[in-house]
């Protein structure tokens, strides 16, 4: 954005409202006019979804008049598990373009019904690949449309306009962009109570985001059972008091941190093995989690890596009737982040919704499962069929390219065959390849899953499978996704959300916590059996050779 006119960004979490009214600069120094914290309105919101929208406006309205702010002119912070995003490479077009490209690729690129969302995007830089071809690196991200349509519901309700939505990502990764000084591989990780979000950057380019749907509720959790106390207190007692080690056997508040810390030290390692490099020189903290007492010490342990929160801004200029001790930039540079160059989120974007199906027990899973690997192989011939026939279309606009002049249909020609020969072979590739994958799951899946477990939905793609269950223990989640990951043909597994349902009877003294049921996603990424084949091939060919 950075238009120098001011705006009111507004960030909203389970726990609390942040508020900034800012007057952004990419140019020079901007401007933090007003900052507001107060708390969110008792379920009235979960996981990026707005559910009383009523109350919540009351609340904005409310702290906008006390604080003398007349601004209508919004931008609010979309933050949610259910969020996908993923970096891409698009063919080097116009702005106007891009929106097209990956709204037909964007099954492909995500693993949702993408029907039921909404896409938007941000360009990161553009790249040459090793055929001086250039090509743009872009920020794909998909947000549920019932989350979007929510924010503009809310914003009407409280008498606000919306100039743009943005999502968390972005809007970190922009105010970091102002921050950098030095080229320096640094990863800033912005700790929230639901996720935790990766930027890893060198200089103001972002080389790796990711999202880790665990964020520092669950620390939370357990300061409220061990000290008996309300999630306010416990948070506070974090930030105050000294109650994390640098060990996660030393205690069960420090240990709530594994799971987070070890899968960021597993994207640190993927980074690592794909840019030898760029080493990550630092990490720096940031988010409500940040300021917990002793966090920097413990991720510096673990991660073996020069670990800081933080807490300074520059290039940002506060108005002095800010208390910054009461208004920490740490709670506030997700909100001024937004303010530079929101993604937008448009419900105009979105497809023609609808929902997904689903079912109500795991035998009938599983009995889908089976159906899909017997129907596989009536299919095949039908995408073999539509594979080549896509590849001689493409094959005649290539031979068209030569005769025509029209370089503007061309382009939009030959991109549209190239989509229909990707659709082909993708779906040539599923039904080729993935009877032996899903033949695999079916065979382990009921072994690999804890007797809790309840799964009610299964989406499944070229390279993935997605599993919905529910269950009463939160561990068992955990346990289901290091579990899975133990079958053959999966690489890797991710919790893509989980929610909390509680029943009529909640809060009832006895029966509160056999009346809460955990709602969960889980994606399985299949392992690549093409790369394996080929070395297979190789070695055999060697071989072969030598023989000779």
């Amino acid at each position: 954005m950075a238009s120098n006119s001011k705006v009111l960004t507004i960030d909203i979490t389970n726990e609390s409202i942040t508020i900034v009214e800012v007057t952004p600069s990419n140019k020079k120094q901007s401007t933090i006019h007003n900052a507001i914290i107060f708390e969110t309105p008792e379920d009235a919101y979960e996981d990026g979804i707005i559910r009383d929208k009523e109350r919540i406006a009351e609340a904005i309205k409310s702290q906008l008049s006390a604080n003398g702010i007349t601004n209508k002119n919004a931008i609010f912070v979309l933050t949610s598990t259910k969020i996908v995003n993923r970096e891409v490479l698009v063919p080097f077009v116009k702005e106007n373009k891009i929106k097209g490209i990956i709204n037909a690729n964007s099954s492909e690129y995500f693993p949702v019904n993408i029907e039921d969302y909404v896409v938007s995007h941000s360009v990161l830089e553009t790249v040459t690949d090793e055929e001086n071809n250039k090509q743009l690196r872009v920020l794909a991200v998909a947000a549920p449309e019932n989350m979007v349509r929510s924010y503009y519901d809310l914003a009407a309700l409280a008498g606000l306009k919306v100039v743009a939505l943005d999502y968390i990502g972005n809007a970190m990764l922009q105010l970091i962009k102002t921050q950098t000084t030095e080229a320096m591989t640094t990863m800033v990780i912005q700790l929230g109570s639901e996720s935790t979000v990766l930027n890893i950057v060198k200089g103001d380019t972002l080389l790796l985001q990711r999202t880790v749907p665990y964020g520092t509720n669950v620390v939370v959790n357990e300061v409220m059972d061990a000290k008996g106390v309300d999630a306010t207190t416990a948070m506070t007692l974090l930030q105050n008091e000294r109650l994390l080690t640098v060990d996660f056997d030393d205690n069960a508040i420090t240990g709530a941190f594994r799971y987070l810390i070890n899968n960021i030290g597993r994207v640190m390692d993927f980074f690592t093995s794909k840019n030898p490099d760029k080493p990550i020189d630092d990490v720096f903290l940031t988010g409500d989690g940040a300021l917990i007492k002793g966090i920097d010490g413990l991720f510096k342990v673990q991660l073996n890596v020069s670990t800081r929160v933080m807490d300074t801004l520059y290039n940002i200029k506060f108005d002095p009737k800010i208390d910054l001790k009461i208004y920490n930039p740490v709670y506030l540079m997700v909100p001024i982040g937004a303010a530079f160059a929101p993604m937008g989120f448009e419900l105009g974007e979105s497809g023609k919704g609808g929902s997904t199906s689903s079912v109500d027990t795991t035998p009938l899973v599983i009995a889908f499962l089976i159906i899909a690997v017997l129907v596989a192989g009536g299919v095949t011939a039908y995408s073999f069929i539509a594979k080549n026939k896509a590849q001689s279309e493409l094959d005649q606009v290539n031979r068209d390219i030569q005769a025509i002049s029209d370089i503007e249909k061309i382009v939009t020609d030959c991109e549209n065959a190239q989509n229909i020969y990707m659709d082909a072979q993708n779906m040539y590739s599923y039904t080729e390849n993935l009877n032996e994958n899903v033949g695999t799951l079916i065979a382990e899946l009921e072994d690999k899953m804890p007797k809790g477990i309840s799964l009610t939905a299964f989406t499944s793609a070229a390279d993935s499978v997605q599993f919905t269950g529910k269950t009463k223990k939160y561990e068992d989640i955990a346990a289901f996704a290091i579990n899975l990951k133990d079958i053959d043909c999966i690489d890797n597994t991710f919790i893509q959300g989980i929610s909390e349902n509680a029943g009529e009877n909640a809060g009832t003294e006895g029966v509160a916590s056999s009346d809460v049921t955990y709602e969960f996603t889980v994606t399985c990424i299949y392992k690549d059996t093409t790369a394996e084949a080929d070395d297979s091939a190789d070695s055999a060919d060697s071989a072969e050779l030598t023989a000779n």
